[in-house]
């Protein structure tokens, strides 16, 4: 009896030891930190859930090479298109831990995590990503209440899409009754409560998921910017577009605030002349150009376009818009400043459009 439990305390104890000894890519930021290349250089990775043929992509390799440039060739950086490091959801947590060193993706992926930030999800927020990524990088450096929903990383920047528009298969939504129990692809919480006031059901799902979705008919159509009507294909799968500017995606651009501080002070001062708004206002442009080239291509491939006016549009916020106060008494119920949060939001945006 004795000798078999000495057995199995030296069992217990060996499994210990062995699992002691795994490091969990959650727990790899002291090692990251130190990371070299064969050449003696800081070697980081940048993950993201973009196609390798996406134009952000192009736009993160641009930022790579300047980051080697300005720095002398001490840090360099490959990027990891596609989610091949992480999964959409799993971006931040990545960067946070210590997992990856850098990280884009989408901030609704994760609800409820970024709750000030997704103010920019809200209705009628913007017409071009242009102006939401200003706008949402300004209120970043504003309100120190944003600055804790990024804990354990550094935000380099943060970007909107092009505002979303509603794409649908085989029915076109003119009006709020067409869009009357149709399986409605969403891409954030926010979205999703308007378009039940409007009597659709939204899927949540991720935009990498989005085209088979379309294609294999689990969803009916979808919310989505132009942008990615072209950069994901969606104009192979939609027959029909509804323009409203009904919300705009946000993004975040993050790295690993461990693997930030373990770089020189000439490396990060170099560094941060290059991100901070000027990329945030960059990232949004590349969404407006491209969201351009969108509608031109689908008008030539046949999709209806059906642009609601502004009596029609009326009607359908008066459905949308209790979305609005919602949010703004969430906010307040967290301790958070909503409704100045939404209300600097909005004069931002109106002191632009006079610009």
């Amino acid at each position: 009896m004795k000798c078999a439990f000495r057995q199995t305390l030296m069992m217990i104890f060996l499994v210990t030891i062995f699992l002691s000894s795994i490091v969990l890519p959650g727990c790899q930021s002291s090692e990251r930190t130190g990371a070299k290349d064969s050449e003696g250089n800081r070697a980081l990775d940048f993950s993201h859930f973009f196609p390798p043929s996406h134009e952000q992509e192009a736009f993160v390799q641009q930022f790579i090479d300047d980051v080697e440039k300005v720095t002398d060739g001490e840090v360099k950086i490959t990027s990891y298109s596609g989610s091949s490091l992480a999964a959409p959801d799993e971006q931040f947590a990545a960067a946070s831990t210590g997992a990856v060193d850098f990280s884009l993706s989408v901030h609704s992926y994760n609800p409820n995590e970024f709750p000030l930030t997704s103010v920019m999800e809200l209705p009628f927020m913007s017409d071009r990503a242009e102006k939401g990524s200003e706008i949402l990088w300004t209120m970043y450096e504003e309100f120190s209440e944003f600055a804790d929903e990024y804990e354990g990383t550094k935000p380099l920047w943060l970007f909107t899409s092009d505002p979303g528009q509603i794409y649908t298969v085989g029915k076109p939504i003119k009006s709020i009754e067409d869009l009357e129990g149709m399986r409605i692809r969403s891409p954030s919480a926010e979205t999703n409560e308007w378009l039940e006031n409007l009597g659709a059901t939204p899927v949540s799902m991720p935009m990498n998921e989005n085209y088979e979705a379309l294609e294999r008919g689990v969803v009916d159509g979808t919310i989505a910017p132009w942008e990615a009507v072209k950069a994901w294909n969606l104009d192979e799968v939609i027959d029909y577009a509804t323009i409203g500017d009904f919300y705009m995606t946000t993004f975040y651009v993050v790295m690993n605030e461990d693997v930030w501080k373990s770089l020189s002070n000439a490396d990060q001062e170099a560094i941060e002349e290059l991100v901070g708004e000027r990329m945030s206002v960059a990232a949004g442009k590349v969404f407006d150009r491209v969201g351009e080239e969108a509608v031109k291509q689908a008008k030539e491939k046949g999709i209806e376009i059906y642009e609601l006016s502004e009596q029609e549009l009326e009607k359908w916020k008066s459905y949308i818009d209790p979305t609005i106060e919602q949010w703004i008494d969430r906010m307040e119920d967290q301790g958070l400043p909503g409704q100045e949060v939404y209300d600097r939001a909005i004069e931002l945006n109106e002191k632009l459009d006079k610009e």
